[in-house]
């Protein structure tokens, strides 16, 4: 039976971010998943424009990061859910970001080269595609 494994990352007072595996034993994938609340900055007819232009410039970040060739970069997943219906100004609503990366070769999760990159990769998301989005200010709770 395949047992899971979620490790926490504490990279941002804005986010929670996890990564982690569906298979603890032999990994294939790994799990990279951040959530956090947002607030929008202004107001906008078109939210989904907003978020499709978000996760486009993850997955933009994404394929320019340094993954040592730890994982595939033609291979990946990027599935990020925002509610677009009940975005409003002054009310806080939530996000979570799951990325899927698989492996290129065997390699165990509680791995210090996993670890490392992953952290990389998570800062840069954060630094380059959520702090800099001129739509939406990112908060850890909701109030």
């Amino acid at each position: 039976m395949k047992t899971g494994k979620q490790f926490k990352l504490e990279l941002d007072k804005d986010f929670n971010t996890y990564y982690g595996s569906v298979d603890y034993k032999n990994p294939k994938s790994i799990y990279i998943n951040i959530s956090s609340w947002f607030s929008p900055l202004k107001e906008s007819d078109n939210w989904d424009r907003a978020v499709s232009g978000l996760k486009r410039k993850i997955s933009l970040n994404l394929n320019s990061t340094n993954m040592d060739d730890l994982f595939l970069k033609s291979k990946q997943i990027v599935d990020l859910d925002i509610r677009t219906s009940g975005i409003r100004p002054n009310k806080r609503s939530y996000m979570n970001c799951e990325i899927t990366l698989f492996l290129n070769k065997e390699e165990p999760i509680k791995s210090k080269n996993i670890k490392i990159v992953v952290k990389d990769i998570l800062n840069n998301l954060i630094k380059d595609s959520f702090k800099v989005s001129p739509h939406f200010n990112f908060y850890r709770t909701k109030k």
